[in-house]
C-alpha cells in the first residue's frame, strides 16, 4: 500500500487538511495517509525542515511526502517534485529542500509545470495531490515537470562564536510539545570550539 505523508502549517481548525485527504482518497482509494504535523508555525521553513528531517527516514522507501509550508505559487517559489534518498518530496522551492539536502544529493528534481490543467487557488490540494497520485500510480517525474538542477538555497542558521570564544550565539529552531528547545548549536559544533 502506498504511503503519502502530510506536513503543513495549515493547523487543524479549518477545512484544509480534510480537503487534501479527501482529494487523495478520491485519487487513490487504497492510499495510507500519515500526518507528520500540521502545527508547523506559519511559513516557518526551518521548523518544517527540522520536523521532516527527523521523520522521513522512518518511512519505507518510495513514500511520497507532501510539504505544504509557504506553498503559494509565485515566480520566486515555483513548485518542485524531488526524488532523494529513495523518497519523493513535493513542495514549493522556498528553500526547504536545501535544508533537507545538505547531506544528501537529490537524484532527480523537476519544476512542476502542470498548473494550467487545474485551478491553483490552493496548490497543495489542486496540484500537489495530483502529482502525488501520479507518483503512487508508478508515473515518472518527467511527466509532471521539467528537469532542473538548481534549487533555492537557504543556509541553515549558523551559530556564531564571539571573538574571544567565550560565547556561542545560536537560534531556536523548534520547541517540542514537552517544552524541549532545539537549537542550531549541534553537539559536533559545540565540541569543536
Amino acid at each position: 500500500m502506498a504511503i503519502i505523508t502530510l506536513t503543513t502549517d495549515f493547523g487543524l481548525k479549518d477545512h484544509f487538511v480534510g480537503a487534501i485527504k479527501g482529494a487523495l482518497f478520491s485519487e487513490i482509494e487504497s492510499v495510507k495517509i500519515v500526518d507528520i504535523s500540521h502545527d508547523i508555525s506559519p511559513f516557518h521553513i526551518h521548523e518544517a525542515a527540522y520536523i521532516i528531517q527527523n521523520a522521513y527516514k522512518s518511512f519505507p522507501d518510495g513514500t511520497v511526502h507532501i510539504i505544504g509550508v509557504d506553498s503559494e505559487l509565485n515566480p520566486e517559489n515555483p513548485h518542485l517534485a524531488i526524488y532523494m534518498d529513495n523518497h519523493y518530496f513535493i513542495c514549493a522551492d522556498n528553500g526547504i529542500l536545501s535544508l533537507l539536502t545538505s547531506e544528501i544529493n537529490p537524484e532527480k528534481i523537476v519544476e512542476i509545470n502542470i498548473h494550467d490543467r487545474f485551478p491553483t487557488n490552493f496548490p497543495v490540494l489542486d496540484v500537489f495531490v495530483k502529482v502525488a497520485a501520479h507518483i503512487v500510480r508508478g508515473g515518472t517525474l518527467d511527466v509532471v515537470g521539467k528537469n532542473i538542477t538548481d534549487i533555492k538555497k537557504l543556509t541553515g542558521l549558523r551559530p556564531v562564536v564571539t571573538k574571544n570564544d567565550s560565547q556561542i550565539i545560536g537560534n531556536v529552531l523548534y520547541i517540542d510539545n514537552y517544552g524541549n528547545v532545539v537549537t542550531n548549536i549541534t553537539r559536533k559544533f559545540f565540541e569543536s570550539i
